[in-house]
Formats: structure tokens, C-alpha cells, sequence
């Protein structure tokens, strides 16, 4: 039936936030995936493997998330839908890239590969579209963001943190996405990236656990530099006109609300 809701990636972080505050006719997982074919949806939202199970499990294991994507590319023509939400990572994109920078043609990293392969093959099958490129997850788990797990997590004993202190992080956190999204989905844009300013390891460690400022280790010069992806689009629905859906004394405040040993 065409009045029809789907959520695929439904028992995920982002899928629960979503799905608690937004009914949906059918929630989808793997194990029940094939449900959808052959159904002609109203409205669908779609979550990529490396957001719905986190970058840094999947680059584990690469050949199984090859496989993964494949099998999803060979059936995302058995779902029908009107329009869809597609979230997925930052990752085919350039560290400085907005909505306009097209996504890269091809990478060497498999990984990059398969978040291109399947970003493109969706678009290209389903005609209404609004692709949500996010930075990185706010959630304290080695699979979403190590950094955050550190931190509310210490490892024991007096050995440096492995995290390079200079290195920026543009974390948003999965309570936010419902909001956010729906307040894109009347602009009738393809694609956006709630990105958040900016923040060193260096400033989260402070703001989330300053007792381990000592243990961060001197930069070094092959240290990644992160990412400073902005949104052209961030000023027509929150009010700041930067780039960035916040301030970043605000980051700040909401990564002590969502992240801080408070509320952990």
C-alpha cells in the first residue's frame, strides 16, 4: 500500500531515537530486510551500515561490508519508495566539503568505495531523495566514537591517550537527528550535513574530563587534521549562519549535557 512508512536500520541508535518519536509501518533490521520487497512506500528512511553499526566496526571487517553493500545494491530496486531519507557518513566527501562539493568519484580505501557505491546506486534508483552526510556520532562506543568511550571510560593506568590532540571532531549526537531532519525535509533539498564546529581532542578531553589533559601525548606531524565540514544550508533551518548548526560554546554545552559523566 502506498500510504506505507518504513524505517530501515530500525533497532540502531539512530533508528531508535527515530522510530520512538515517529510511528512506522514497517521497522526493518537485516534479518528481516526482504520484507520490504516488492512494497511501494509513501516515505522511507534508509541508514547505511557504517552509520547504523559505526565506522570503526565496519572498517573491521571490510570484505563482509563489501558483501553487505552488494547485496543491498542488487535489491534496492524490490523497494518502491516515494521518498526517502537516506543517512550515511561524511566519508565520500572532502574534510572541508558543504552540499555543493560533489561526493568523490572513486577511492583506493574499499571502505570510501562502498559508501560511494551505495550513495550513488540509491540515487540513481529512487528519484526523491534527501541524503543526510553525518559527521560523527556522538555515541561513548569504540564502534561510533572511541574519543567519547575514552572519556567516559578511562583506560586504566598512566599511558597516553591514542588519539592525536590537535585533531578536530565535528561530533553530532543521534538525539538531535529527528528534529534536524524534519525541519530539511520541506526545503526540498538533496543532501545536508549537520555539521557541528569544529573541536580539537584537545577542548573535548578538557570539557569532558579534564584530569586527562595530561595523558594526551604531543602532536605529531602525521597526526590526522579532521574535519571541517560545513552546511550551506544550516542557516535556513536553526539560526546560526557559519556553517555549523550551533555555536561552539554551544557544542560545548551539549557535548557536557549528552556526553559528560552526568549523563552517562
Amino acid at each position: 500500500m502506498i500510504h506505507e512508512t518504513a524505517f530501515l536500520g530500525a533497532s540502531t541508535i539512530l533508528g531508535k531515537y527515530w522510530t520512538k518519536r515517529r510511528h512506522f509501518d514497517y521497522l526493518i533490521d537485516k534479518e528481516n530486510f526482504s520484507s520490504t520487497f516488492g512494497h511501494s512506500f509513501r516515505f522511507m528512511v534508509y541508514l547505511d551500515s557504517a552509520v547504523a553499526n559505526g565506522s570503526y566496526a565496519v572498517r573491521k571487517d571490510v570484505a563482509a561490508d563489501t558483501s553487505a553493500t552488494n547485496y543491498l545494491i542488487r535489491h534496492l530496486a524490490d523497494i518502491k519508495p516515494e521518498f526517502t531519507v537516506f543517512v550515511t557518513t561524511c566519508d565520500m566527501l572532502a574534510p572541508d566539503a558543504d552540499e555543493n562539493t560533489p561526493v568523490l568519484e572513486s577511492s583506493d580505501d574499499p571502505y570510501v568505495q562502498n559508501r560511494i557505491n551505495l550513495y550513488r546506486e540509491l540515487n540513481l534508483q529512487y528519484g526523491r531523495v534527501l541524503n543526510v552526510h553525518i559527521t560523527e556520532l556522538g555515541a561513548p562506543m569504540d564502534c561510533f566514537c572511541p574519543l567519547l568511550r575514552a572519556m567516559a571510560d578511562p583506560p586504566a593506568g598512566r599511558k597516553a591517550l591514542p588519539f592525536a590532540p590537535d585533531e578536530l571532531h565535528q561530533i553530532y549526537f543521534p538525539q538531535r537527528i529527528l528534529g534536524d531532519v524534519e525541519r530539511c525535509i520541506p526545503l526540498g533539498i538533496q543532501s545536508i550535513i549537520p555539521a557541528m564546529p569544529p573541536l580539537t581532542t584537545r577542548e573535548i578531553v578538557e570539557a569532558l574530563n579534564p584530569a586527562l589533559l595530561k595523558r594526551l601525548r604531543e602532536p605529531l606531524a602525521e597526526d590526522p587534521k579532521g574535519s571541517r565540514r560545513q552546511s550551506i544550508h544550516s542557516f535556513q533551518w536553526l539560526d546560526p549562519k557559519d556553517g555549523y548548526l550551533v555555536t561552539k560554546d554551544d557544542q560545548i554545552v551539549l557535548l557536557k549535557f549528552f556526553a559528560g559523566v552526568d549523563a552517562l
